[in-house]
């Protein structure tokens, strides 16, 4: 970990403006930190992503925004016997897949993955397929219908902090789901997967270059400025930096979920934990439970469910420690706009073609 000890006040000063407010310019950053020159925080943002400690900015999806129907994120862990090629293989045939990560298990191969879900019953029977066939041996799904909120760290925090605060008082934020209030148009849609990926640092030409390259569509730079400028408007994106504590190879990176008897307590948990400090969260709901997905100096990860178990409140918990970063088998992406009925302001999967696709791939392998 010697490398991040050299980080410098100034740095740490920079790094904790951008992600608290991700909207501040270069020039505007002059004004939060010691830096002189615009071109020194330019080469300072830079180096911090060469460093992985920095990523972004890209924008983050209010899926509630995004269509009439609801759509929800599916968390799921799934266990197999099989390599994890062989899993991944049939995971990738469902499009609206938004990330797998292998789960560190001593007994169990496990993943931890995520699905943009339409229908949650027929994505479920697409996992009970799986099953059926011997592809994963069992699953958990999780339902998510709420946002998540990102906390990055806090250079100046613990990067292993106590954990007696969890109970105390707080505010939680509201994680409530927007409504769909504003018609998209093409443009809209077809330029949200670049702005979620944060594809080459958000810049308007290239995303007009890919879009006439892979697709021949020939947009104006005032139509994708504008469209970015009405979605941030009407609440659908919200730009963001992902901060890691350390650099992304020397993190723990782990998913914790907990329940306790009252929903509200576990919001309060999830806000308290770790607040402030130099620990990466990003947390959420899935139907009665708390998830938090983390970032942190390994040390932090050693004693963390000893101290939970100290806290009668937190009556279950579940802890998974994400086996790569990004590693070989690190899958993520956005979500598929193919999809998006612009008539009916909708976007619904088919899910049908990829039970077929997945039962084809079984009888080819048989």
């Amino acid at each position: 970990m010697g490398k991040i000890h050299r980080i410098t006040d100034s740095e740490k000063e920079l790094i904790n403006v951008i992600g608290e407010l991700p909207e501040t310019s270069p020039k505007e950053l002059l004004n939060y930190t010691k830096y002189k020159w615009v071109s020194t925080v330019v080469r300072k943002l830079e180096q911090l992503k060469e460093k992985d400690i920095v990523w972004g900015p890209y924008y983050q999806v209010d899926y509630g925004k995004l269509c009439r129907n609801p759509l929800h994120i599916l968390v799921c862990i799934l266990e197999s016997r099989q390599r994890y090629e062989t899993v991944i293989s049939y995971l990738t045939l469902i499009e609206p897949l938004k990330w797998i990560y292998p789960v560190l298990s001593p007994h169990k191969r496990l993943l931890h993955v995520g699905f943009i879900s339409s229908h949650d019953a027929e994505m479920e029977a697409l996992l009970k397929m799986l099953k059926g066939n011997n592809i994963i041996t069992d699953y958990v799904v999780r339902v998510c219908a709420y946002k998540w909120v990102l906390e990055n760290p806090n250079f100046f925090g613990n990067p292993h902090p106590p954990l007696d605060q969890l109970l105390n008082l707080c505010e939680p934020p509201d994680i409530s789901s927007g409504c769909y209030d504003t018609e998209w148009n093409e443009c809209d849609i077809r330029i949200l997967p670049y702005l979620q990926v944060g594809y080459k640092g958000l810049k308007m030409v290239e995303i007009l270059r890919a879009e006439k390259k892979l697709f021949s569509r020939e947009w104006t730079y005032e139509q994708v400025k504008y469209s970015r400028e009405k979605m941030v408007k009407n609440g659908l994106i919200e730009k963001r930096y992902f901060i890691s504590p350390f650099p992304g190879s020397q993190c723990a990176h782990f998913v914790l979920f907990l329940k306790t008897g009252d929903i509200s307590l576990t919001q309060r948990i999830l806000c308290n934990f770790a607040k402030g400090e130099r620990v990466l969260k990003e947390y959420t709901l899935c139907e009665d439970w708390g998830m938090l997905a983390c970032q942190s100096h390994p040390v932090f990860l050693t004693d963390l469910m000893h101290k939970l178990d100290q806290i009668d409140h937190i009556e279950e918990k579940e802890l998974y420690q994400l086996r790569s970063y990004p590693g070989k088998y690190f899958f993520k992406q956005s979500f598929e706009d193919k999809y998006y009925n612009f008539d009916e302001q909708t976007l619904e999967y088919p899910y049908d073609i990829y039970g077929e696709k997945i039962k084809e791939k079984i009888a080819a392998n048989l």
